[in-house]
């Protein structure tokens, strides 16, 4: 039987013997209190929706009081009435994606088309920076406020500006992701502005090279050491060289095809090799025995690092502020200075798109400046001409 739910009732409810009872109110169908034979109390309210019985929580007496569970109650009633379902957007806000979904479906999904050395890294940036502060934040509600924050924590916290950089490229490609899929309808990326960044730009001078060349000669670990000769001689990524094949070379013609998914451009690149290169990679095939150019611990895997041995090359050699990658700037470099034009520097580099090459224009200034002498020199008539017996 329907009374008016006071206090004084709901003080009062029991379940007795049952399970559970439910006391209704008389004033808002479908409002009651729900009791438990263990003593619990929660209101609730029951409704119809397209057909469809619900029922649905307000929440647990005393935290809810009959007042407060009755006003909640009258506000779901309207809602109901306007054509909503409050249990339905209960339940679809506990199955929303968070962002360990996001990151879960962009790992398998997305990720697995990079490279070994990309994949590890993003997963780094993950597992140590994104889901700690956000995993548990629902993919839809995500604002560029909670992005910028974590941006900012990055950058002045951590002290890693670049980083913080890096993170937010992927936080705004999986968000893209999360659009695609349809669980939210913008980027809260948009709009953020990156640390500024200074374009590194580091190339060994020939007496560098020189130096560096003697130190190799004289380098205990051989493998590595041999696979910074190969860096140095194909300009080509560290972790291009360090997972080599031999089914990738074809040392008659000396040629290098690198597969689409050996490669960061995710096209494969075929690499005309000096003469020099193909002479180390013969002697290197007389004595390996393995499917790895350029074998670890077991001829069977690849070699995973060469930091130790480059660390030692550049105290032997005296070479300081210089990466391995720096050898790839410094393979262009000396195309530069050897007259090779930009696009044959981005087809050696194996680069897809113009900008990545442009980088290097600069380098094209003192040959330049050389040619446009020339010209000044014919227009003022000081070129020097050969003379008659010559």
């Amino acid at each position: 039987m329907a009374e008016l739910l006071t206090d004084q009732i709901v003080r009062r409810a029991s379940a007795g013997s049952r399970a559970q009872a439910f006391f209704w109110d008389d004033q808002i169908k479908g409002f009651a209190l729900r009791v438990t034979n263990r003593g619990t109390k929660a209101f609730v309210l029951d409704y119809r929706i397209k057909g469809r019985q619900r029922r649905i929580t307000i929440g647990n007496y005393p935290d809810w009081t009959v007042a407060a569970a009755r006003d909640r109650a009258k506000t779901m009633k309207r809602e109901v009435d306007l054509g909503g379902d409050p249990m339905g957007a209960r339940h679809e806000d506990r199955q929303a994606a968070t962002m360990q979904d996001l990151w879960d479906r962009y790992r398998d999904e997305h990720l697995v088309h990079k490279t070994d050395r990309s994949r590890k890294d993003e997963a780094a940036m993950w597992e140590s920076l994104i889901l700690p502060a956000l995993g548990r934040e629902k993919v839809r509600d995500m604002s560029t406020d909670q992005i910028e924050q974590l941006h900012w924590d990055i950058s002045e916290k951590r002290g890693t500006p670049v980083r913080a950089n890096r993170v937010l490229e992927v936080v705004r490609k999986s968000m893209n992701l999360a659009i695609r899929w349809g669980w939210r309808s913008e980027n809260p990326v948009t709009g953020i502005k990156k640390n500024p960044e200074q374009k590194r730009e580091r190339y060994l001078s020939s007496d560098e090279i020189a130096r560096l060349n003697a130190a190799l000669e004289e380098h205990p670990e051989q493998v590595s050491a041999d696979a910074i000769r190969i860096l140095m001689l194909t300009g080509a990524r560290r972790g291009e060289v360090l997972n080599a094949t031999w089914d990738m070379f074809d040392l008659e013609k000396g040629i290098w095809t690198m597969p689409s998914a050996h490669t960061k451009q995710r096209r494969s690149h075929r690499v005309p090799l000096a003469t020099s290169a193909v002479e180390l990679l013969r002697r290197l095939r007389e004595t390996s025995k393995g499917r790895y150019v350029f074998a670890g611990k077991s001829p069977d895997h690849p070699l995973t690092d060469i930091k130790r041995t480059w660390k030692s090359l550049c105290q032997k050699a005296g070479i300081e502020n210089a990466r391995i990658h720096d050898l790839r700037h410094s393979f262009a470099s000396i195309l530069v200075s050897q007259g090779a034009s930009l696009p044959l520097i981005g087809a050696m580099l194996g680069h897809t798109q113009v900008q990545t090459t442009q980088r290097y224009a600069h380098l094209y200034d003192e040959p330049l400046r050389g040619a446009a002498e020339l010209v000044s020199r014919a227009i003022n008539g000081t070129s020097e001409k050969p003379g008659r017996g010559e």
